[in-house]
């Protein structure tokens, strides 16, 4: 498994969904189909926040053996968000009935990386390395 692809790819995945929330969070909510409110905003911006800190987190990481000492908490905190992000979002999609063609790109996103991370957590990387 070449855990530096994933994470090449999860990165730019994330500063993709990351940057219009911080930057045009007003046009990102329309984009969602979410009602736009100054709280709305707010909330867009911070979310888009924590995820380009994802992004930049797995760019800079990207080098790392995924499973050794310091990757298995980068691959836990992947792992994490993209499970509780494809879980809700499938959950919201589900109840509104797939409303947006967007929303189901970022889930099919989510749910690709949330079994890329879950294939790195339970193999071992001494495993990969003899691959």
């Amino acid at each position: 498994m070449n855990s530096k692809l994933i994470q090449t790819a999860s990165s730019i995945f994330l500063a993709g969904l990351a940057l219009p929330c911080v930057f045009i969070p007003d046009e990102a909510a329309k984009n969602l189909i979410i009602a736009e409110n100054e709280y709305v905003v707010l909330i867009i911006q911070i979310l888009g926040g924590l995820l380009f800190g994802f992004a930049v987190t797995n760019w800079m990481s990207r080098n790392v053996l995924m499973g050794g000492i310091y990757g298995r908490a980068l691959g836990m905190g992947n792992l994490s968000q993209f499970l509780i992000g494809a879980m809700a979002l499938l959950k919201w999609n589900l109840r509104n009935g797939f409303p947006s063609a967007l929303l189901v790109v970022i889930l099919i996103g989510y749910f690709i990386f949330l079994i890329l991370y879950l294939l790195i957590f339970f193999t071992s990387p001494k495993m990969a390395a003899r691959k």
